[in-house]
């Protein structure tokens, strides 16, 4: 069962492993999108990287095509590595094999981050995608899935760059520390994820544990996660593990 603790800016969930905290994450963005289109003509999701997401995206493609309305949902990314389209590194390879391809979603509601030209073009270009999908609009994306690495750094937001909420840019070319593996990053940065409804992290395996401590219960200014304050809720699907429970 999950243990959930509320304040007002987060909703902490605990499952006991990566499964239960994806079922739960798949069951929170069907409710959640159901409810903004209630009101709204189309819902927009931010994707996250790495391996904890495949999961959930598997979960999502397996559900009857009668529970979410694809055509009403714009996928976007949150960051991507700069690395060559289909490449195995990939945010929006991983993305597209365990989840697009297995769903009806029309090919215009797809939003990826375009690696295939130099890298600051790609930044500047898909800044231009978010202002124009979000103009008009009192909010980015309406609901942004993110991660956390064990340095506290989410999306490809680092604790050595000291990432700012008042940073003029939407989307910006980083380096990643030389403990990554690959080194330049495409990134939302922190005020389109602070203008999103609601930040669902997802964070699992117990090298994420001091991690989530410093962000969560410490609110450690130097860990990039802890500056994510979206407009409604920061929420958290963690595994035991990754809690330290």
């Amino acid at each position: 069962m999950p243990s959930p603790s509320d304040t007002a800016a987060d909703s902490v969930h605990v499952y006991p492993d990566l499964d239960g905290l994806s079922r739960a994450a798949a069951e929170h963005i069907v409710s959640h999108v159901r409810r903004v289109l209630a009101q709204s003509d189309h819902y927009a999701l931010a994707l996250a990287g790495g391996s904890t997401p495949k999961r959930l995206y598997e979960l999502l493609a397996d559900l009857d095509p009668s529970i979410l309305p694809w055509e009403r949902i714009h996928l976007f990314w949150g960051d991507e590595r700069f690395v060559p389209p289909g490449h195995e590194k990939s945010n929006v390879t991983m993305a597209q094999r365990t989840l697009i391809d297995a769903i009806d979603i029309p090919e215009s509601n797809v939003h990826p981050i375009q690696t295939n030209r130099q890298a600051e073009r790609v930044a500047a270009d898909y800044e231009g995608v978010l202002h124009q999908a979000f103009e008009g609009r009192d909010r980015t994306f309406d609901l942004a899935l993110l991660g956390l690495g064990g340095d506290g750094h989410t999306a490809s937001l680092f604790p050595e760059h000291e990432p700012s909420v008042d940073d003029p840019r939407w989307v910006r070319v980083v380096e990643a520390p030389r403990r990554h593996d690959i080194a330049t990053r495409i990134t939302c940065t922190l005020p389109v994820f602070n203008r999103a409804a609601q930040c669902l992290f997802l964070v699992s395996g117990a090298r994420k544990h001091e991690a989530v401590r410093a962000v969560l219960d410490e609110g450690d200014p130097t860990k990039p996660a802890a500056r994510v304050r979206p407009q409604e809720r920061r929420l958290w699907f963690l595994d035991e593990a990754a809690r330290g429970a």
